[in-house]
């Protein structure tokens, strides 16, 4: 069973992107981001037993939208208010974090500016307090 998710862990998570952030390692702070995306997004599947292609499970992209999925699923059912747009941020931001890792893994002239690593903290700190509410 995968580790589960709590304020934190998230805070030890968000310290060492903000720790890359401040020593201008800008690159790492978006693998970080990515690693804790990746992270959180896979204990969130487990812990919820969403079924996933195992091809997907590690790609942000592919498991955000398997949550989202879910999300809206539960919502649903539920009969819980819910606001799409937020469910849209999720996988739109995952998207942006994980193209973006991904030119960096294979480009090694790539160079992350401060404004893309800082909207990645900032993104993965939301999404992922966001979807804590939902651990349970």
């Amino acid at each position: 069973m995968a580790i589960l998710w709590n304020t934190d862990k998230l805070n030890r998570h968000l310290s060492r992107i903000d720790g890359a952030i401040m020593a201008g390692r800008y690159n790492l702070a978006l693998k970080l981001a990515h690693r804790s995306l990746k992270q959180y997004y896979s204990t969130h599947i487990s812990t919820h037993n969403i079924s996933v292609d195992p091809i997907s499970t590690d790609n942000i992209r592919v498991m955000a939208i398997y949550i989202c999925r879910h999300l809206m699923a539960h919502f649903r059912k539920y009969e819980i208010p819910y606001n799409e747009r937020r469910l849209m941020f999720i996988t739109l931001v995952s998207n942006v974090i994980f193209l973006t890792t991904m030119s960096i893994s294979s480009e090694d002239d790539y160079l992350a500016d401060k404004a893309t690593a800082t909207y990645a903290r900032e993104n993965v700190s939301s999404i992922i307090s966001y979807l804590m509410r939902y651990m349970a």
